[in-house]
């Protein structure tokens, strides 16, 4: 008798295949968190409607990657969906007046944290590049500090130290050490 494959063992390997595949073809977006998603969304409706980032508001998550931000516009409070797409897009659409639905692309950094986006818009004289990259800890600059100080020329360095070692006053070797108190009776 042949032997007939069975059909769940098939489905789960084949459940399985298409689970690692999305999980290898996901791109470095993914290792950035909300904070760094939701930045991204703030700088590029600020870029939109040529609003400063601290007018906007963040409400809510609906989903992964979905958020729900408000601002004061068009003299009144209007939300707005803004999704980061693993797949490298901010999608922007407005739930107040439904008219509006951008799609930016964006690029993720060789580490996955900080997220890039280009972006310009005729009522906005700001044409920088937006990027979002999640706060720095002390360590970061601990690390940046170290990173940077042999690529200054050298005589600003010993500038600094110079400056550092006179701030601090001094004390003449040759002058007399004040006396120790007397301990008491």
């Amino acid at each position: 008798m042949p032997d007939t494959p069975r059909p769940l063992p098939r489905l789960l390997l084949s459940a399985l295949a298409l689970v690692l595949t999305l999980l290898t073809a996901a791109p470095k977006a993914w290792a950035a968190g909300d904070d760094v998603n939701l930045s991204l969304c703030k700088q590029v409706l600020s870029r939109i409607l040529c609003k400063k980032e601290n007018e906007f508001s963040y409400k809510g998550k609906v989903q992964d990657g979905v958020y729900i931000v408000a601002v004061f516009y068009a003299s009144k409070n209007s939300e707005y969906l803004c999704a980061v797409m693993p797949d490298g897009q901010v999608i922007v659409q407005d739930r107040t007046w439904h008219p509006m639905r951008r799609v930016i692309p964006y690029t993720a950094d060789s580490d996955g944290k900080c997220l890039t986006a280009t972006l310009s818009s005729p009522e906005c004289p700001t044409r920088a590049v937006i990027k979002a990259c999640p706060a720095r800890t002390p360590k970061d600059a601990k690390e940046q500090v170290k990173e940077t100080f042999w690529v200054r020329p050298i005589p600003a360095i010993l500038e600094e130290e110079y400056r550092a070692m006179t701030e601090k006053p001094q004390q003449n070797a040759t002058e007399a050490a004040p006396p120790a108190a007397a301990p008491p009776k």
